[in-house]
């Protein structure tokens, strides 16, 4: 089988080997089953995070995967500026209006200039070899769209439309969010021969339900598959040496976030409860894994609170260096508003962390309160008045306090990821036995 994927990503959300592990093991997959991948792609992908003042990113250094060919192009942007005028988002006066024309520039480009530049690309490959390809893999939303625009212009191979997830449940319910969300809606509405979306918790089946009925019995909702070989609760010698390797006092409280910082993520509400946790544990320590554009205001709000010293921002970490992290922290927080089931609560869960959750999207379906973690309610339906962060922190004073309870929630929680989880390889044996059976010709066609 040969694939045509076009995708908006780099191939790891934070430089090689570090961050969301998903794409690459997407490719990685396919090649190593013996199918060939082309892969059209931007030279500097879409979950790229850019920092206002600082000079244009590099492109990232792909990995070299057997069987998968990466075809790149240059994506126009405002910081081709850089090159010209170095200085000029450096002014003082300049720097708010470069950022917001950033972010701007950063939609624009990725929701219109994409789909026409990628699909361009593909056309190319397309017509260098008339027939090679047997299927079209768009890789998330952007790339959806891209082959929209190949379908317009006469190409009609089996498409896959491949989401990791959605943002746009909210905005069912929202007219306003839903037409500044309407590129990822118009992809969702896409026909398709197989749709895959992954169950973190965005409700995407639901979504997809509503948005393309015409889904219906062409969908595959599946969780992302985990190194369940590799991920284990620490014993105390692994706990002590992952302590000792990052400098943490052995007895010490620590709370862990890993993510992408991005702002929907709500990783201020660790920072923001934990003035109130260091007044009855003074040593508690929150560290926060992943790099993203609100890294640098969650480190000023540190600063504005007094806590700059008990946060430790690591900053994009290998992927396989995660668990000593969380081997050696007491609690894992997943403190996101729209859904907290990616892929490093799953790893918590089956490092056999205490799990703390913000009940949002579909979290319960993993996070059973006081059985397999803690739940927060976010939406104070219970009549409670204190502010999310307050009782945050005093549910992490209560989990300091009860080494019992930790063990115990961590224990539940890494016997629910032994009998419930995928491995990479059956997740993604499950995708690829989808595609093939998607390109496979009707029984008796060809005979």
């Amino acid at each position: 089988m040969r694939i045509l994927m076009i995708c908006a990503l780099d191939v790891w959300s934070l430089d090689q080997g570090k961050g969301a592990p998903t794409l690459e093991r997407t490719l990685r997959a396919y090649g190593e089953a013996g199918h060939t991948v082309d892969a059209v792609l931007p030279d500097i992908g879409a979950n790229h995070f850019y920092e206002a003042a600082k000079p244009k990113p590099s492109p990232e250094s792909r990995p070299e995967i057997a069987n998968v060919r990466f075809h790149t192009f240059h994506m126009p942007s405002v910081r081709d500026l850089h090159e010209r005028v170095p200085a000029l988002p450096r002014l003082p006066a300049a720097r708010s209006v470069w950022a917001a024309v950033e972010r701007i520039d950063q939609k624009l480009r990725f929701a219109v200039a994409f789909p026409w530049l990628a699909a361009k690309r593909a056309e190319h490959l397309l017509g260098a070899e008339p027939g090679a390809f047997d299927v079209l893999y768009a890789y998330e939303a952007h790339a959806v769209l891209a082959a929209r625009v190949l379908r317009r212009r006469g190409f009609r191979l089996p498409l896959v439309a491949r989401f990791q997830g959605t943002v746009m449940y909210p905005a069912l319910s929202d007219r306003l969010l839903y037409w500044r969300r309407y590129e990822e809606a118009l992809a969702l509405k896409t026909r398709a021969g197989l749709y895959i979306m992954t169950d973190d918790g965005t409700q995407g089946d639901e979504v997809l339900a509503r948005l393309n009925p015409a889904s219906k019995g062409r969908v595959r909702f599946w969780r992302n598959g985990l190194d369940l070989d590799r991920l284990h609760p620490a014993t105390a010698e692994e706990r002590a040496a992952a302590r000792a390797s990052l400098g943490i006092a052995p007895d010490g409280f620590v709370m862990l976030t890993a993510s992408r910082l991005a702002a929907w993520k709500r990783v201020d509400r660790a920072v923001r409860a934990l003035p109130r946790v260091r007044a009855w544990v003074p040593g508690a320590t929150l560290l926060v894994v992943g790099d993203g554009e609100e890294r640098a205001r969650l480190e000023a709000l540190a600063r504005s609170l007094g806590v700059a010293d008990a946060v430790r921002f690591a900053g994009a970490v290998p992927q396989r260096d995660v668990m000593r992290f969380m081997h050696a922290s007491d609690v894992f927080l997943a403190v996101a508003d729209l859904s907290n089931v990616g892929n490093p609560l799953l790893e918590a869960m089956a490092c056999g962390m205490c799990i703390v959750a913000v009940d949002a999207g579909d979290t319960r379906e993993l996070i059973a309160d006081g059985a397999t973690g803690r739940l927060i309610d976010s939406s104070q339906r219970s009549g409670v008045v204190k502010p999310m962060e307050e009782r945050l922190a005093d549910l992490l004073v209560t989990l300091a306090g009860d080494d019992a309870q930790r063990e115990r929630l961590g224990a539940a929680a890494s016997a629910y990821a032994r009998l419930h989880f995928w491995t990479w390889e059956q997740r993604m044996g499950a995708e690829i036995a989808a595609v093939e059976e998607l390109v496979r010709p009707p029984r008796g066609v060809g005979a």
